[in-house]
């Protein structure tokens, strides 16, 4: 098809506001192309959502706020939202359009379908890798609760207590994940978590012919948003992910931690490390005692990982010593839970308690 594009005034141009309106201006064109049915339908919403960032494309919290009422008016307000989410560049714009998202999804009654299309674009793709996978998973995460948007502050991250809590679970939409995980999600799931590792390993080792699609230290991030996830929906598939990447951080010969640029991320690593081992105390059972085991024998081998500044030397022997207690804990409380015990109830309270003491350990 070829068509031959009049003179068009610069004055009609402006009047058109965008790119996208002057193509409809167009003498021949006008008649070819078609609107897609979002900008016919919710053309004032979208406007309105445009007008929530200044011209230098950052966010304005104030502005969503002053049009929050209409937006919740707004059918495809949700997945339109996020889905622009994943070109905002900035950390910080990313977290208050988090934050706002769920204010204003508070009282809607389509929290399975949200918490589905968020985890879908998650592991859909799972070779690829994004900003927003980790906005992804601390948004599920809340969603997991039923109060969600009683909390008075934004998150950049998921709170590691959430893990214990035994208050406002949305367990209906929890056990519906831990089935979908199990019988249709779990593949899909488990490449997604090799594709973060391994480009983890390439991050601290950069190639020459192939870098990591994040930063490592977005890597972590993403890695530890995850484990909570896998840990407050529970499920055999899931334990075994858990059980599996304990025992790969547990080997102080890894290359997680010998790599060129690991030293610098050291710390980070051993965060991850602690919560992986606390993930798999409240999932596994006295099967994963050795496991534990095997971290508190390897507590001067931690200690001397070289590649350290004197200055960082001092909290990275604590943060040893606090991995090594974890995992003696940790034993303990698997021994009192013995075989095959369900995380998802919490009635005995001397277990209770002994899970809890895995959290008053200082990061």
């Amino acid at each position: 098809m070829k068509i031959t594009v009049k003179n068009i005034s610069k004055k009609k141009i402006r009047k058109a506001g965008n790119t996208y309106n002057a193509l409809f201006m167009i003498d021949g064109l006008d008649k070819r192309l078609v609107r897609s049915m979002v900008e016919i339908n919710n053309n004032q919403y979208i406007r309105m959502w445009r007008d929530c960032f200044d011209t230098d494309g950052r966010f304005s919290r104030s502005r969503f706020n002053q049009y929050r009422h209409e937006f919740e008016n707004w059918d495809e307000a949700f997945s339109l939202i996020w889905l622009d989410l994943k070109s905002i560049n900035r950390q910080d714009d990313r977290t208050a359009i988090i934050n706002c998202l769920m204010r204003l999804i508070t009282d809607d009654t389509r929290i399975n379908q949200y918490v589905d299309f968020i985890l879908k674009d998650f592991f859909f793709y799972p070779l690829h890798l994004h900003y927003s996978d980790i906005n992804a998973l601390i948004f599920v995460n809340m969603l997991l609760f039923e109060h969600f948007a009683m909390r008075n502050h934004d998150f950049e991250f998921t709170p590691e207590d959430v893990l214990l809590s035994r208050d406002g679970k949305n367990k209906l939409l929890i056990d519906r994940l831990s089935a979908l995980i199990e019988s249709q999600w779990g593949d899909r799931f488990i490449e997604k978590i090799k594709t973060i590792k391994t480009n983890l390993y390439l991050s601290l080792d950069p190639q020459k012919e192939k870098s990591a699609q994040l930063l490592t230290e977005s890597l972590i991030r993403l890695l530890r948003e995850v484990f909570v996830f896998l840990t407050l929906v529970g499920g055999k598939t899931i334990y075994k992910v858990v059980r599996d990447t304990v025992e790969e951080f547990s080997h102080s010969d890894s290359a997680l931690y010998s790599s060129q640029k690991s030293h610098g991320h050291l710390k980070s690593l051993l965060r991850f490390f602690q919560l992986s081992i606390r993930c798999l105390i409240i999932l596994g059972d006295d099967d994963d005692i050795e496991v534990l085991k095997c971290i508190s024998m390897r507590e001067k081998d931690f200690m001397s990982l070289k590649g350290l500044m004197n200055k960082n030397l001092a909290f990275h022997q604590k943060s040893v010593r606090n991995i090594v207690a974890l995992a003696q804990d940790g034993m303990a409380t698997l021994k009192r839970k013995g075989k095959n015990f369900n995380s998802a109830e919490l009635e005995d309270d001397v277990i209770s308690n002994a899970l809890d003491k895995t959290f008053v350990l200082e990061d």
